[in-house]
């Protein structure tokens, strides 16, 4: 490559292409222009991307939120649930128990009689 005071002359072939410095100091900054096009889309995408992942990080917090929410809900349901079941078995048990207490013994001999009979025929006598 030969200089020239105001010219660059770059050896191509039998002749010599003269570049301006003009045209050279041009090609320069659109490069310039071009790099920090780049850097300015490169920052604008990064602050897109951190954008949209704080938006996705609200939304999976809201939604474990929600989720937290309807578990409770459903927690407390199935314990009253359960609750009133309970309830429901013991008033049966205990209506039960009640109407086992009102026979007295001479009432229950003849069916006790009965069964023994037919377990083991010959006991069922009053001894």
């Amino acid at each position: 490559m030969n200089v020239r005071a105001g010219a660059i002359c770059v050896a191509a072939g039998p002749g010599c292409i003269r570049m301006e410095q003009d045209t050279l100091t041009e090609i320069l900054g659109i490069e310039k222009v071009i790099r920090d096009k780049l850097d300015a889309e490169r920052e604008q995408a990064t602050a897109w991307r951190e954008q949209a992942r704080s938006t996705i990080e609200q939304a999976h917090q809201a939604e474990l939120e929600r989720l937290r929410e309807a578990a409770l809900q459903h927690e407390a349901a199935a314990k009253q649930a359960a609750g009133a079941r309970a309830a429901a078995i013991v008033l049966e048990a205990t209506t039960a128990a009640a109407a086992i207490e009102r026979f007295q013994d001479d009432d229950l001999r003849p069916y006790v009689r009965q069964h023994i009979a037919c377990i083991a025929p010959g006991m069922s006598r009053d001894h």
